[in-house]
């Protein structure tokens, strides 16, 4: 598994990847944004990175992640991985990569992410890495942070 960079040979199996059941990528996924919607925003908002999930020749998945100025703080902002590949622990490698990723910054003691209070299976998955509650709630989403020592 790696992070890929998302390239004009790319980017449209990137949008239509989705987590929808129905297998149609959509603007408003049930708990995340669209691919497409998260590679323009990561365009007009400075600080985002954007990559592809990639398990051998197969993008299985999306990533949004960095330092954004409006946030002043690291933040994962999408993570999503398509719903003909979930349940084989891609969720949890591509995880790993993404903190491992941000950990390189010297500057990155704390990682902040949010979610849909109602999606169990992202929330088991952030706190089985250390995640917690803040306390936030941004935008109906629950913050949580991982926070570690260099």
């Amino acid at each position: 598994m790696k992070l890929t960079n998302i390239t004009r040979e790319n980017w449209l199996e990137i949008v239509i990847l989705t987590t929808n059941q129905d297998g149609k990528a959509t603007i408003s996924e049930e708990f995340v944004a669209s691919n497409a919607v998260s590679i323009v925003q990561s365009v007009f908002e400075e600080g985002w990175i954007i990559k592809g999930i990639q398990v051998d020749d197969a993008l299985v998945g999306f990533t949004m992640y960095g330092f954004p100025t409006e946030h002043n703080h690291y933040d994962i902002c999408r993570f999503m991985i398509d719903r003909n590949y979930q349940g084989k622990g891609y969720g949890r490698q591509a995880l790993q990569l993404i903190i491992n990723e941000l950990k390189t910054n010297d500057d990155c003691q704390n990682i902040y992410l949010s979610t849909e209070p109602d999606n169990e299976r992202a929330i088991k998955l952030y706190e089985s890495f250390g995640f917690q509650q803040t306390g936030k709630v941004i935008e109906g989403e629950m913050e949580y942070c991982l926070s570690y020592e260099k």
